[in-house]
């Protein structure tokens, strides 16, 4: 699928420079992406489709998170932590809606990112879209392990080590037929991103379960890296979520329609 290019805004925060675009008109709705991916990847995949959240009148702000894509930052790998990044969250809604709360969409360390800061401002929120949500709580600490070993080895062995990293990374069973995603960050950070996202966890489900706003929660099958498990576990612990779990591609792409559908 070829996106188009739009407009690129730029937004200082500490130690990094954040790149983030806008499109359409109306509230806004602010794309959180995932681990080493950008903006723009699942949409070029042809798996997310967001066209029709604009199409029905929301304005999409989607960025780039530090190190990420077009988004620069200094390799301190706490900066590169879930709480951390929901700061740069946060300081894009204040600059992309400064006066009114905000809807937002996830995947895996987006939906990290928005749940740290929906815990910790409700009031900047309207909506959130919960997609693909990442290993938590109990299940957290072996995928943590996976983090620092492939820091570590990244670290001693270079961009072979990326490389390995990259055929690894095997796609759920229903992305099987789609082309690999490339690593969209700067290899010199890469370490210090992995080491950030090993420290990090969900919010608490104390915390969690304090939400008091529309949650949709969109998982797909068979994806040890985003489990099932998670989804539903969120969706028993916030109040009145609506969760979807998708079996095939087509059932994703299909995403776009029941976002647009939920914000509206």
């Amino acid at each position: 699928m070829t996106v188009k290019r739009l407009a690129e805004h730029h937004l200082a925060r500490d130690d990094a420079t954040l790149a983030w675009t806008e499109e359409g008109t109306g509230r806004a709705v602010i794309w959180a992406h995932g681990l080493m991916s950008n903006s723009y990847s699942l949409e070029q995949k042809g798996i997310y489709n967001f066209a029709p959240i604009t199409a029905a009148g929301s304005r999409l702000v989607r960025y780039d998170a530090r190190g990420h894509g077009r988004s620069v930052a200094e390799a301190i790998a706490a900066h590169f932590t879930w709480r951390h990044l929901a700061g740069d969250f946060l300081a894009v809604a204040n600059q992309a809606s400064p006066d009114q709360p905000v809807c937002a969409i996830g995947c895996s360390m987006g939906t990290a990112t928005i749940l740290h800061a929906a815990t910790t401002t409700p009031s900047r929120f309207s909506k959130l879209i919960l997609t693909a949500p990442p290993t938590a709580w109990e299940t957290r600490k072996a995928q943590a392990s996976v983090y620092e070993t492939s820091a570590a080895t990244i670290e001693r062995d270079g961009q072979p080590a990326v490389d390995a990293l990259v055929t690894n990374m095997a796609p759920p069973p229903i992305f099987t037929d789609l082309p690999e995603f490339p690593v969209e960050v700067n290899r010199n950070l890469l370490p210090s991103i992995l080491r950030g996202a090993g420290q990090s966890d969900l919010p608490s489900a104390d915390a969690i379960a304090k939400l008091a706003l529309p949650v949709l929660i969109l998982a797909w099958e068979s994806d040890p890296t985003h489990p099932i498990a998670s989804a539903e576990r969120l969706s028993s612990i916030i109040p009145g979520a609506k969760l979807h779990i998708a079996k095939h591609v087509n059932d994703v792409r299909n995403w776009g329609q029941l976002i647009a559908d939920f914000l509206a």
